[in-house]
């Protein structure tokens, strides 16, 4: 990593160290189930604190920005790979191979709600924005991991109208029997997306798949 890249990591580290607040890390910890480790970094202190940070590290050769944002990644403390994803997101210019695949890998990786999300919708899903759906969404519907599940579910969330209808169709059809809060959810809330655009498919899904509970609640919740 070069001396730029070291630079501004160097200063992001200390500006969240002195803003840390150990009496807001305990209940933000607590928040997700204490998987992770935080500073106590609320999400407009963080914001602010890594915003000149986004904008420097985003005009750095594109090797420079994933080192970078592995780095931030291996970091224990949580706020450091919301930062992470944040730099891939802000560096969206630089996209190539190199970034799609690691915004693969990452969805297996200290993996939560928080992360995941984040990750299939601004990161997979823009990055496959425009194209069929990849090959690898259709192999994740067979996955034992639920993360790799749901994001196949939900990557096309902010395609609207361009939503491939037969693949969600074929997602939900697939993972519908996979009785996890996190599926069901991701159903509901894909379906709940499209169905500001498409009411009629939407509603016709719900009742041709037969969805139940918190899958059915979600999905038509604006109905």
């Amino acid at each position: 990593m070069k001396a730029a890249a070291r630079n501004l990591l160097s200063s992001l580290t200390e500006a969240f160290a002195f803003s840390s607040d150990p009496e807001k890390a305990a209940p933000m910890a607590k928040y997700m189930k204490n998987k992770f480790v935080y500073l106590g970094l609320p999400q407009p202190v963080r914001k602010a604190l890594s915003k000149d940070f986004l904008k420097a590290a985003r005009q750095l050769e594109a090797s420079e920005i994933l080192s970078m944002a592995d780095h931030l990644w291996k970091k224990k403390e949580r706020e450091y790979q919301y930062v992470a994803i944040e730099l891939l997101l802000a560096a969206r210019k630089q996209w190539d191979e190199t970034f799609g695949q690691r915004f693969l890998e990452m969805v297996t990786e200290k993996s939560w709600w928080d992360s995941v999300d984040f990750i299939a919708v601004r990161l997979i899903g823009a990055y496959y924005a425009g194209g069929a759906v990849p090959a690898v969404m259709y192999e994740w519907l067979q996955s034992e991991n639920s993360w790799q599940n749901r994001t196949a579910l939900i990557f096309q969330l902010l395609y609207k109208e361009k939503t491939d209808l037969r693949f969600l169709q074929k997602a939900i059809h697939q993972l519908k029997h996979k009785n996890e809060f996190f599926i069901q959810k991701a159903i509901g809330w894909a379906l709940r997306q499209q169905h500001r655009v498409n009411p009629v498919w939407v509603e016709a899904v719900v009742e041709r798949e037969g969805l139940k509970g918190l899958a059915k609640r979600e999905a038509l919740k604006h109905a």
